[in-house]
């Protein structure tokens, strides 16, 4: 057994036990904050495919149940189906490392990290990522160097770096911040409408902690003596990469501008084409030497395309750099939904609904930290294969669906409108019908309008731009541009996503490609340019629709919302739910009772409405003198009638109150089960009792 070492990090409350567990790994990292413990494992192996033509890297984050104490619901129980939680953490330990690998390294990565406890304080996905950084550290996998990850918060308006898990809920910024010792390379949250020099300071005070992070994963290292595995390929990389320089002449690199997206595509193939055949004799025949050829080719075609760009100042399809592509947008196409709408910009073409529900419509989601929560707003994000003009089996959301169904949510979130007072459950479907660049900022768009369309009062519009980098072959030279298409996302050195309304960002989302990280005047320079585009979209968006619908379509259940004292819950919904369900299926309505006795009725208007209304104010005591009910006599007794006014409710139609000639046969005239229409004379609180009369007038005080 190796020796067991441990490394603690104060500051971060981090406990590192290292040799001890998962030893036939190439690292393994044991991670303790507080009560939560995460272990992260990597194995590297020569790739199934000779030559793959990228990383195979592969990032799984779990969540066991037992870590919190608990057994999986269903009946399996057992772990199955990755979470959205999980799929999120993946991606993002993913989206942080990734950069880090060398750019001819093509063996099998994998990485696993695992919660194996948690306690009710410490999150566990920002230690998972930097201990999934450590193990690749102290691998011998060619990792270049390590990432820190911290969380920033703001409570009250001051910044907390990793907030505990009660503090994440009373803070209105939830930013995850990756970064290397040059800057930042990894960046995702919802932002609370912050402006952007907020968010700069932010990302300072991250990168300062980051860093520290860092120092100390290369202190292990040093102690450990980790030794890199070399990455040695006898392919001479460097010399077809000059090769393909010298055929990418500006002419040639400016044939494939202004063609669209298919244009640009096949120009670019017949390019390709082209060198390959001029170098047919010194390729030869073998097929991998073709596929490193072709991918020497495709990585210098990116370098001196990118030059190119920067030296003329036109991007592929003409546009300057800050320029965003033409906007159209159209609301209420789908006639049975409860809001839509369709928004383009570009070639990419989001079609969103909105449909409007109950609180048995929310989404029960099973949390490790928070057990089972009921989610009011819930956002699909779906990319058929048609939207990029291809035909593979369709096989549901994947993670792509997730990751931007999830940033898309972040964006709408802080301006929907408060619970109490919009009780409805919210769901927003965007389907991408065509795609090139940024679908996830057209869903933001998309669903700001389709909530807009089917009355939901949000308190702002939310608009998203997608930028990119453009880094020339010096590495001095950076070039935020505006709105990139898929052909720059390819091949662009950063993927930055920026959602917000006219105060502030609401949501944020980062990828980069650029093995450094980036700088604060990058950011402020891109952030700056993002401001301008979103501007311009969500002017063009206000001309289609500026504010919500005055009124919700008629195709919504009406709600009434109302409440009700806490200890009259019980009577209103019955032992074992027995009155309430009653009230639904007499009345055909819904009705959803929160713990504070927020009492939310769902029907369509009418009388059916306004019964069960009347039902549950009655049940809860709200009784008034003089109010009138279709009751049901239930029982005759020797001193009167009991009649049920609702289900489980009973008055007392006293002897006294009932015609002196009919008191001899009040069981035949007034039999059980018979409607009656009775009013209230009286209704104690203290003693729940209700004194009722004939509501007929020509019965009342009659022989009294």
């Amino acid at each position: 057994m190796n020796e067991v070492k441990k490394f603690n990090l104060p500051e971060f409350g981090y406990e590192v036990q290292l040799g001890k567990f998962a030893q036939q790994a190439d690292g393994a990292v044991w991670m303790q904050y507080g009560g939560t413990v995460v272990l992260a494992t990597v194995v590297s192996a020569a790739s199934k495919d000779e030559f793959p033509g990228f990383l195979p890297l592969s990032v799984d984050y779990r969540e066991m149940f037992a870590a919190a104490g608990k057994i999986p619901g269903g009946y399996f129980k057992r772990e199955g189906k990755m979470t959205d939680k999980e799929v999120l953490t993946s991606r993002l330990i993913d989206r942080a490392i990734r950069p880090l690998f060398p750019d001819k390294f093509f063996d099998q990565v994998q990485l696993l990290a695992t919660v194996y406890s948690v306690d009710k304080e410490h999150i566990p996905s920002i230690s998972a990522l930097v201990a999934s950084s450590l193990a690749l550290t102290i691998s011998k996998v060619p990792f270049l160097e390590p990432v820190g990850a911290v969380e920033i918060g703001r409570i009250d308006g001051q910044l907390v770096v990793n907030p505990t898990y009660p503090q994440t809920k009373l803070s209105d910024v939830h930013l995850i911040v990756a970064g290397t010792q040059e800057g930042v390379c990894m960046l995702e949250g919802s932002t609370g409408n912050i402006s952007e020099e907020e968010l700069l300071e932010m990302l300072e005070l991250a990168q300062s902690k980051i860093k520290i992070q860092i120092d100390w994963q290369n202190q292990i290292a040093r102690e450990l003596q980790v030794t890199k595995a070399e990455t040695l390929d006898a392919f001479d990389w460097l010399a077809w990469e000059a090769v393909a320089k010298t055929f990418l002449t500006d002419a040639r690199l400016a044939s494939v501008c202004n063609l669209g997206k298919k244009g640009c595509s096949d120009a670019i193939k017949v390019m390709f084409d082209q060198f390959m055949l001029e170098h047919a004799e010194q390729i030869g025949e073998e097929d991998l030497t073709k596929k490193k050829v072709m991918y020497a080719l495709d990585t210098q075609f990116k370098t001196s395309f990118t030059d190119y760009i920067l030296a003329t100042g036109k991007r592929v399809d003409g546009r300057d750099f800050e320029t965003v592509r033409t906007v159209n947008s159209e609301v209420g196409l789908l006639p049975f939904t409860h809001g839509s709408a369709l928004f383009m910009r570009g070639n990419t073409q989001a079609l969103v609904s909105t449909t409007l529900g109950t609180g048995q419509d929310a989404q029960r989601i099973e949390e490790l930290m928070d057990g089972t929560m009921d989610q009011k707003f819930i956002l699909h994000y779906n990319f058929p294969p048609f939207s990029v003009g291809e035909a593979r089996p369709s096989r549901g959301p994947g993670r792509r669906e997730v990751g931007h169904g999830a940033l898309a949510a972040s964006a709408i979130r802080p301006v929907l409108p408060a619970a109490d007072k919009f009780p409805y459950t919210i769901r927003v479907v965007s389907d991408i019908l065509e795609c090139f660049g940024s679908s996830s900022m057209a869903t933001v768009c998309g669903a700001t309008l389709a909530l807009m369309d089917a009355g939901v009062p949000i308190t702002a519009m939310v608009s998203g731009v997608a930028m990119g980098l453009l880094k020339d072959s010096s590495g001095k030279r950076f070039q935020p541009i505006t709105d990139i298409n898929g052909f720059e996302d390819a091949f662009g050195w950063m993927d930055f996503k920026v959602a917000g309304t006219d105060q502030g960002i609401t949501a944020i989302q980062l990828d980069i490609k650029n093995k450094g990280g980036l700088t604060k005047e990058v950011f402020r320079q891109a952030l700056a340019q993002a401001k301008a585009g979103r501007k311009v979209i969500m002017d063009r968006m206000k001309l289609t629709l500026s504010q919500p619908r005055a009124e919700l379509s008629e195709l919504v259940p009406k709600m009434v919302s109302f409440k009700i004292e806490q200890d009259r819950i019980g009577a209103v919904i019955g032992a074992g739910g027995k009155i309430i369900r009653e009230i639904i299926e007499k009345t055909n309505v819904t009705i959803d009772i929160e713990d504070d006795g927020t009492v939310n009725i769902f029907g369509t208007p009418g009388a059916g409405l306004e019964k069960a209304i009347s039902w549950v104010k009655t049940l809860s005591g709200k009784i008034e003198t003089n109010a009138i009910y279709e009751g049901k006599v239930r029982r005759i007794t020797d001193f009167g009638i009991f009649v049920e006014l609702v289900p489980g409710l009973d008055g007392l139609l006293h002897i006294s109150n009932i015609p002196r000639e009919d008191q001899a046969n009040v069981e035949k005239l007034y039999p059980t089960n018979s409607e009656l229409r009775v009013v209230v004379l009286n209704y104690d609180a203290d003693t729940g009792r209700i004194k009722l009369g004939f509501a007929d007038k020509s019965k009342q005080n009659k022989g009294a």
